[in-house]
């Protein structure tokens, strides 16, 4: 009797203990199949860019002459070679390697302005000429990029930590930031020496210059905890501006005739040139996985 006992308690023990186990490998098995790293499949991410002008050198005769001509307006103005940005992102995990998500952007940026504002009117009733003198000066501007995303996860990879490719189509509006500048006062006519104007005041349109943006990127998330990675990304991207430039000569009242830049689109032709010469950029941040 003691020993069928004995036999009966072996069996329950050697039961118990297998059917625990098998539960725990089912359960690590499920949890592995999750969607999403640990069944996180809802991303957000907060942090900043940095970014680099990499045409400005080579193809921007803007920058070259206002560096050459005026470097003390150039080394108080900030540089012109580098810029930052902060970011968020939501996304959302569809499947184990694919992740969609819409990102925001706020660029802080500058820019060369060359004799701008510069203008010349006829006066037919005195049969003089008359000018607005231009200014030159590096002025700041701001720029909201939203781009829409797909997230691509590398083999091995579980969305959305790891090594992720980033492709992305979206739409940037730039507007250069009104304030007063250290500027130069170009007098086109030689009448005068050109003269530095500190604190010069710059007022610019509302209107916002427009540009498409293509992006290819590689992100990778390092995770911290089940909830929280650390994001590095570096980005390909090309920004394809819309606005062209416009010139007119318009006949005004009173005897008045001009020859005028529309300087409102000349700004946002370079506000969108500047913009395509940024090709190439950084980001680090925090991921937030819920």
């Amino acid at each position: 009797m003691l020993r069928i006992a004995s036999l009966i308690l072996t069996v329950s023990l050697f039961s118990t203990i297998s059917f625990a186990q098998t539960t725990k490998s089912d359960a690590a098995k499920r949890k592995s199949q999750l969607t999403g790293f640990y069944g996180n499949r809802f991303v957000l991410q907060l942090g900043a860019g940095f970014h680099h002008n990499s045409l400005l050198k080579l193809a921007s005769s803007y920058e070259r002459n206002f560096r050459d001509q005026h470097p003390e307006l150039h080394r108080s103005g900030g540089t012109d070679q580098f810029n930052y940005s902060f970011y968020g992102n939501v996304g959302v995990v569809l499947k184990e390697h694919l992740t969609l998500s819409l990102d925001v952007k706020y660029y802080l940026g500058n820019i060369v302005l060359n004799n701008y504002g510069y203008n010349t009117y006829y006066d037919q009733f005195t049969g003089y000429s008359n000018t607005v003198l231009g200014k030159t000066a590096r002025v700041k501007y701001n720029t909201i990029g939203i781009m829409p995303r797909i997230e691509i996860g590398s083999r091995g990879s579980n969305s959305p930590v790891g090594l992720t490719h980033i492709l992305g189509f979206g739409v940037e509006l730039s507007k250069a930031k009104s304030g007063n500048y250290d500027a130069i006062i170009n007098d086109n006519d030689y009448y005068y020496s050109d003269s530095l104007d500190k604190n010069s005041r710059f007022d610019f349109t509302t209107e916002s210059a427009f540009s498409l943006t293509l992006l290819y990127g590689l992100e990778y998330r390092l995770p911290i905890s089940k909830n929280i990675a650390w994001n590095f990304g570096g980005y390909v991207h090309l920004n394809l501006p819309v606005q062209i430039a416009i010139e007119s000569e318009l006949n005004g009242y009173y005897g008045f005739s001009y020859y005028e830049t529309d300087w409102d689109a000349e700004l946002k032709l370079r506000l969108s040139q500047n913009r395509f010469q940024n090709l190439f950029s950084l980001r680090t941040g925090l991921v937030i996985m819920l």
